[in-house]
């Protein structure tokens, strides 16, 4: 007998896809972002040229990357406030 067919006769559901295959997806998430860098650093040509607004930041090296983490980081905390703000009592649909 297989594990699916044990665990349907328990009850219990049988994993899905993502579940049984998470580590390949996060490998093939890794090999894709190394091999977008290599790309980026082998092939300049196809980086789009416009002037910068502040060039001393904008020509380092990972500047993208830093800005849109930090731009993550402040969007996920902005939204935690705003929870505290709209936010409603537990029992609002009990009401």
């Amino acid at each position: 007998m297989n594990d699916e067919h044990k665990n349907e006769k328990h009850g219990v559901e049988s994993p899905s896809w993502f579940e049984r295959n998470v580590n390949t997806i996060i490998i093939g998430l890794i090999v894709a972002c190394v091999l977008t860098v290599l790309a980026q650093l082998v092939f300049p040509m196809f980086d789009e040229h416009h002037p910068p607004h502040f060039p001393q930041y904008e020509n380092m090296i990972g500047f993208q990357a830093i800005f849109g983490f930090a731009a993550f980081v402040i969007v996920v905390f902005l939204g935690k406030g705003l929870r505290l703000i709209i936010k409603r009592k537990e029992d609002y649909y009990d009401a």
